[in-house]
């Protein structure tokens, strides 16, 4: 499993990611572990499959009512699904590109899949655990999940 201290990368990513919208930063709360026996999540989920010396996958999942949100704080007036999805691969692509820089060329990551709701458990191997890091945006709740071994 990633080590604790390797999970800065992924945590000021979503805070960069706000920052560059030019919005309030996040407020992270403390990370703890999944068995991944229930997945974490909310109403959508953007999802990045890591491969390479590094296996697993990162993801980010939010509440419709916090995308619609950062949609409208972008300027967008379209806050259809199809735009909802978007952001939040963009949102995932943000997060595990900038681990990249951290973890090197060999860190592989995917296209993101956005599904509805936490992900399936088919994206969460359970044999191992996840590190699940609330945040909270304008009094909106979601998650950040990294499992990555």
């Amino acid at each position: 499993m990633i080590k604790v201290e390797k999970l800065g990368v992924f945590l000021s990513s979503i805070d960069a990611f706000f920052t560059q919208i030019g919005t309030d930063s996040v407020s992270l709360d403390t990370p703890y572990l999944s068995d991944n026996k229930v997945a974490v999540g909310y109403d959508y989920s953007g999802i990045i499959k890591i491969s390479g010396p590094l296996t697993g996958c990162v993801y980010v999942s939010a509440p419709s009512n916090m995308l619609r949100e950062i949609i409208r704080i972008m300027g967008e007036p379209d806050t259809s699904l199809k735009m909802m999805k978007d952001l939040l691969g963009e949102m995932a692509n943000t997060i595990s590109g900038n681990a990249r820089t951290e973890f090197g060329a060999d860190f592989i990551i995917s296209p993101p899949t956005i599904v509805e709701g936490a992900p399936s458990l088919s994206y969460l191997p359970n044999d191992r655990h996840s590190y699940i890091t609330p945040f909270t945006w304008r009094g909106y709740e979601a998650v950040i999940g990294i499992c990555i071994a």
